[in-house]
């Protein structure tokens, strides 16, 4: 698999294993399998978080990496804290000591000295951003995070904390997290208004920028294989992706030029993330191992711009360039 270098001399693969946050106890077995067979397959980047499974994926992680086999140095971690409270959505959680506080507990519980990446989960854009960066910068200099990023934050917001960063000596994030599929949404059809969504103008500024990305949400959340088999979307279909008439049209052409192409559905989204004009890799949780197989697939597949043009607009005049 192919790799973006990030600042620090991080090395963040084109498929990132965000499977932790699906751990629980009976799932544990098959998760390591997943885990041992993505490193396998050429992957190192596993993506974890404080809010994920009540704070126990950090330690279902450190479990994994103390029986691997593997050295610390072979594993690149991608830790996320200062996510609000289910209960206060929107109140933050981005004071210096929340944001250490939730780092220090990720090291704890995984059981390492560092994190690769350490990325603030949201935002508050009501808060000026120096503090924030002076906080992340100390943990740099401290020696517990290599890299810096965040997740969900607005292109905006970035080119202000990095400004003010680099003004004043300090760390900049080095890469973002943001919803970017195939299948569109916003985040009122989410439901969720803290979310950011990858749309013209952040796209505009990530390519311009080649800020490098990491993409939740890649695979649809299930959405396109739903569709590619037949089946009914889940009941509470995450994003609310199937209502979008757009989304059908672009699962009906994803599924066109996967039979063109003879890949998998999996290899084709996470190769559109990858071959879309940015720094992007698919950030992908699975619960079956030929979900991860046909995903690290995507190393083989490589799409061209017309294909990219086909499948978000359908024009198939573009098909062979």
């Amino acid at each position: 698999m192919k790799h973006i270098e990030l600042d620090g001399g991080v090395s963040l693969c084109e498929l990132v294993f965000g499977g932790t946050k699906r751990f629980d106890d009976s799932a544990c077995k098959l998760q390591f399998e997943m885990m041992d067979r993505y490193i396998e397959l050429g992957g190192n980047t596993f993506d974890s978080a404080r809010s994920y499974n009540g704070g126990k994926s950090d330690s279902y992680l450190g479990t994994w990496l103390r029986t691997s086999g593997l050295g610390r140095d072979q594993v690149v971690l991608t830790t996320k804290g200062s996510c609000p409270n289910k209960e206060t959505p929107y109140v933050h959680r981005l004071s210096p000591q929340e944001i250490q506080g939730d780092l220090m507990q990720s090291l704890d519980q995984i059981g390492t000295d560092y994190t690769d990446v350490h990325l603030l989960h949201r935002d508050d854009p009501s808060l000026p951003v120096g503090e924030i960066m002076q906080a992340l910068d100390e943990m740099v200099r401290a020696g517990r995070a290599r890299a810096i990023g965040c997740s969900n934050w607005t292109a905006a917001r970035i080119a202000s904390a990095n400004a003010y960063a680099r003004a004043h000596g300090l760390t900049p994030f080095a890469v973002s997290q943001v919803y970017f599929s195939l299948a569109q949404t916003t985040p009122m059809q989410a439901n969720d208004l803290t979310l950011v969504t990858m749309n013209d103008v952040e796209f505009g500024w990530y390519r311009e920028t080649q800020m490098p990305v990491m993409a939740f949400g890649a695979m649809g959340r299930g959405f396109f294989h739903a569709y590619a088999e037949n089946r009914p979307q889940r009941e509470r279909a995450f994003y609310n992706l199937d209502l979008l008439p757009e989304n059908l049209r672009r699962a009906q052409r994803a599924v066109a030029l996967c039979r063109r192409l003879g890949c998998s559905l999996g290899a084709l989204l996470g190769a559109y993330v990858r071959d879309s004009g940015l720094r992007a890799a698919a950030l992908c949780s699975f619960t079956k191992m030929n979900q991860l197989e046909d995903s690290a697939a995507m190393a083989d597949v490589v799409l061209t711009p017309g294909q990219i043009r086909y499948l978000e607009s359908g024009c198939t005049d573009a098909l062979e360039r």
